[in-house]
């Protein structure tokens, strides 16, 4: 035996003396008791037939906000609590390939998400009951958390629960009268009869135009709404539209409405499933509680030196294996410079972000295909320029696949624009080919308080960014630049699109459409999720599995103290310093708080873009 031989041997046995456990012994284990010739030994099926295999049930937990995309950023990288939505698809088609599992039940617990993550999540309900029975339990909750319980085979609720369906609404605000009176004069100028974006500050109600698309958009919606849930409920349209109309639901009047199947509390519901599908005998069941969920190393909160070390340790770069599909996220108005989250929690899409990830995927050639993930009302329109270009250029060398989910408009359609296929949810919105232009005018604003300013300026135009409101022939400037990013815009649908639309000024103008609208414009090429968009990259790089590749990654706290990474991105002003630190988000509810601060990073916009490709209002529609 060597001497490093004898040393490993020496310290094998000196750790498992310090841990209480003892040396193997060094004579040869006894070797193990033969049938003897007159006994058999009994067969296998025998002996597997004793214990008969119990049935499973994986139990998940739909509750809490589910993201679009992962977070900007990891204080502890991975430690992140809130799932993605893919994640959630994941949990899902486990359940629905595990042998283990006989049902799946799926609690409903004031889930937070958009009505494309909804239907993405009911689709894959769906799927997972075609194989084994999914029992839903509600408590109390909104339409979009009923879509994915109703896609069940057995929905139950709560007695005491309610169920808010009472149809859709949106709500828009304006802004003029608050700027008057303030003495803010909103200096505007809009490109496309129908784009709107403009109007929450120079009006105080929606245009013609405005309300006209918002009710284009309503209609479809509405009609998706009373469809999927027949559909799924086995129900006609008529009495599923009669039963919205008596809503909000107590439990005992959504049986009777027949949108659930029976009325359990919550304290009993897991029993009443573990009965159901361990059949008249009531065979033992195993109940697998957080099925599928992704399990993180829990922090040791009693050593500080190891919470630092994993806050500097960085997150360790994800090897690329052969064959890999890369998921680039785009979520969050499109700005300049990099990815980062404001002071209201608007996600914003940085165009030196999105173009490394693009450059990334296109160099490396284990990487296949690309799935595209936007979910972007717009912004900076030059921002735009730059990400359409570096998907153009990665989708010259392999596959690009765009799926929008929630939204792809203005900005958020011209990114998109880039890819050699487009698919969206169906209640994503598309479109909204437009620009707007402006600033906020504070001259007096700064008389009422007794500020006076005084310019002094080189050159003919400089004075286009200053506080006083423009002149004539400045606004014609702004027009005239404004009028060339259109034109831009309409250039890159009529390049990517204008084999399949047949007229482009109807699709043009700043107008919206929902997905399945969008499809019949020839703006889109199908309906679609991930799931669907995944399988369309696969099958253009001809693979039929693949790893996947995530992009951009989050954020740690190394790369904000050693790189060009920002926590935070800039504030937008002195009005959302003012409101963040009186307390004002914490007294909105989460779509206002969003909608402010949509409308906010637009004034912020404003302040350094000519020209923004932006959506009116950020398009909120609650069902």
């Amino acid at each position: 035996m060597t001497h490093g031989k004898v040393a490993c041997t020496l310290l094998a046995v000196l750790a498992m003396v310090s841990t209480g456990l003892s040396a193997p012994a060094t004579r040869p284990a006894k070797p193990k008791k033969r049938p003897s010739a007159g006994q058999k030994k009994p067969p296998a099926k025998a002996q597997a037939a004793k214990k008969p295999p119990r049935a499973g049930i994986g139990h998940l937990r739909l509750g809490g906000a589910v993201l679009a995309s992962p977070p900007e950023f990891s204080l502890f990288a991975g430690q992140s609590t809130a799932a993605t939505l893919r994640q959630w698809l994941q949990r899902l088609a486990k359940a629905r390939n595990d042998p283990r599992l006989r049902a799946v039940a799926i609690e409903i617990d004031a889930p937070r998400m958009s009505w494309a993550q909804a239907q993405e999540l009911a689709d894959a309900v769906g799927r997972l009951n075609q194989v084994k029975p999914v029992y839903a339990h509600l408590t109390s909750t909104s339409a979009l958390g009923y879509l994915v319980a109703s896609a069940g085979r057995d929905v139950s609720m709560d007695p005491a629960g309610t169920l808010s369906i009472t149809g859709l609404a949106a709500e828009l605000s304006f802004f003029k009268g608050t700027l008057d009176w303030v003495g803010v004069e909103a200096q505007m100028v809009q490109i496309g009869r129908f784009k709107g974006a403009a109007e929450p500050y120079t009006r105080t109600g929606p245009s013609p135009e405005l309300q006209g698309e918002y009710n284009k958009l309503l209609d479809d919606l509405y009609e998706q709404l009373s469809g999927q849930i027949a559909r799924q409920r086995r129900l006609t349209v008529p009495h599923v539209l009669h039963v919205i109309d008596s809503g909000p639901l107590a439990a005992d009047d959504a049986r009777r409405g027949r949108l659930v199947d029976r009325l359990v509390s919550k304290a009993d519901w897991r029993e009443s499933v573990e009965k159901a599908v361990g059949g008249p005998k009531h065979a033992p069941v195993d109940w697998l509680g957080d099925y599928g969920k992704k399990r993180t190393k829990p922090l040791d909160l009693s050593n500080p030196w190891a919470l630092m070390g994993m806050m500097l340790s960085g997150r360790p770069a994800e090897k690329v294996r052969e064959p890999t599909i890369a998921v680039i996220h785009a979520h969050g108005v499109i700005v300049s410079g990099t990815s980062g989250e404001g002071l209201l929690g608007t996600r914003r899409v940085g165009a030196r972000t999105l173009v490394k990830c693009f450059r990334q995927v296109a160099g490396d050639d284990k990487i296949k295909a690309v799935v595209f993930r936007v979910n972007s009302p717009g912004g900076s329109a030059i921002a735009s320029e730059l990400i359409y270009q570096a998907v153009r250029k990665c989708a010259r060398k392999k596959p690009v696949i765009v799926s929008i989910s929630a939204m792809g408009a203005s900005g958020g359609y011209y990114i998109a624009l880039g890819g050699r296929k487009l698919l969206a949810d169906p209640a994503a919105t598309v479109g909204s080919v437009g620009v707007i232009s402006g600033k906020l005018a504070m001259t007096a604003l700064m008389e009422k308080v007794g500020i006076t300013t005084h310019a002094i300026t080189r050159g003919r135009n400089a004075g286009l960014r200053l506080s006083r409101p423009w002149d004539d022939r400045e606004r014609e400037i702004i027009r005239r630049l404004s009028t060339r990013t259109y034109e831009t815009f309409v250039s890159r649908v009529r390049e990517a699109r204008g084999k399949r639309i047949k007229d482009l000024d109807a699709v043009t103008q700043g107008r919206i459409f929902t997905a399945r609208q969008a499809v019949a414009n020839g703006m889109i090429d199908g309906i679609g999720g991930f799931r669907e968009a995944l399988a369309a990259a696969q099958s253009a790089a001809k693979i039929q599995r693949s790893y996947i590749l995530t992009l951009p990654r989050p954020k740690t706290l190394l790369d904000v103290l050693y790189g060009d990474q920002q926590l935070l991105a800039p504030p937008g002003g002195a009005v959302e310093r003012l409101l963040a630190g009186k307390g004002m988000p914490a007294v909105l509810s989460e779509p206002r708080r969003q909608m402010l601060g949509y409308l906010l990073s637009l004034a912020q916009l404003f302040e350094s873009e000519v020209a923004l490709t932006a959506m009116p209002h950020g398009l909120s529609i609650r069902p």
